[in-house]
This record gives structure tokens, sequence and C-alpha cells, in this order.
């Protein structure tokens, strides 16, 4: 992939118009930009240039077309991008509706798709993790409700050692939800990338 397309989707997605309009279109069935407008408070004669671009990207499709006295209308949906099929990438065990594992010869297709799923949900967590900053201010001391959380390590390893290394993470992630016997629970977006 081109690196220009990555930069292009990049500086797009960083627009808050832009994620604003993903969320108010997750739906199946899709927005007029008319009620896009409405959900998203944003004017829309500021939308028309947005949608355009997401549209060329990919972000978003048209999901159904009405036409209306002589007046055609569409309906905008981000389904496809805020919804990635677990289907479409295949899972280490098959079992699991929530793993996503990709596969190196499904990304050599499909390229285009993973940088802007990336990129999406990368954009979910620092939105996350802002609104962890706001709600615990300049407090010093660590707040339970803190969802966001960060860790890098950098490890020398034999190739051998790495695939070991991510399958055993594959398989801690879908026995820690099987064995999780708590009532009380909440969803935990992790997303582990490795280069």
């Amino acid at each position: 992939m081109e690196e220009k397309i990555v930069s292009q989707l990049a500086k797009l997605m960083a627009d808050e118009k832009i994620i604003a309009i993903l969320k108010a279109t997750k739906n199946k069935k899709g927005l007029t930009s008319k009620e896009i407008s409405k959900k998203t408070n944003i004017p829309a004669n500021k939308l028309y240039y947005s949608i355009k671009k997401m549209l060329d990207q990919g972000l978003l499709e048209i999901s159904q077309k009405q036409n209306i006295n002589n007046f055609q209308e569409f309906y905008y949906s981000s389904y496809k991008m805020t919804h990635q099929n677990p289907k479409i990438f295949p899972s280490l065990d098959g079992d699991s509706e929530s793993d996503i594992n990709i596969s190196t010869s499904w990304i050599k297709g499909h390229d285009k798709e993973i940088v802007k799923w990336i990129i999406y949900e990368n954009q979910q967590f620092l939105e996350s993790l802002q609104s962890d900053i706001r709600k615990n201010g300049n407090d010093k001391e660590i707040d339970e409700d803190i969802r966001t959380s960060v860790s890098k390590s950098s490890l020398k390893l034999s190739e051998k050692a790495e695939k070991k290394l991510m399958k055993d993470i594959l398989l801690l992630l879908a026995k820690t939800e099987k064995n999780d016997k708590e009532k009380d629970k909440r969803t935990v977006n992790l997303l582990l990338e490795k280069w």
C-alpha cells in the first residue's frame, strides 16, 4: 500500500467531524445527511465535503436510496467500518466471535481495510484515554474508574519464540473471558499490535 494512502486516511480520521459522522452512522440502515447533521450538530452544508471524502475512502457507504418527489435521498452507513465482522478476519481457534487474528495472507489482499480498521480502533482508544484524563483531572491518585492503559515492550526474540508469544497471548485472551464467572461485566477492548 502506498504511504500516501495511509497518510490520507490518518489525516481524514484525525478530523473530529469525520469521527462524529462515523459514530452517528454506525447502524446498517444508515442516516440521511439531514439526520447526520441533527445527530452530530454539524450544519448540513458542512457535511457534504466530508461525506464525499469518506465515501471515496470507504469509510462510509450508501446503504440505501429513496426517491422523494424527483429527489434522490441517500442513506449513509459506517456499519462495515465500525463493526468489522470477525468472520472476515480468521481467528486463532475459530471459536470466538470477538477475537480477531489477522493473518499475513489475508492482509495482502485487504491492506486498505486493515489500515482503516487500525486507525479507527486507535482513535477509539485515544478518545477513551482523553475521557479518563478529563474525568480524573490532575488527581495524582490512580482512580479505579480509569478504563484505558498502555503497555509497550521491545523484546529480542527468535522467530519461533515470537510466534509462540503471539499464540500464548491470543489463547490467554480467549481463556480469560471464558473463565470470568463474575456477573457484573463490561466490554474491555484490546488491540495488540506487533512489528
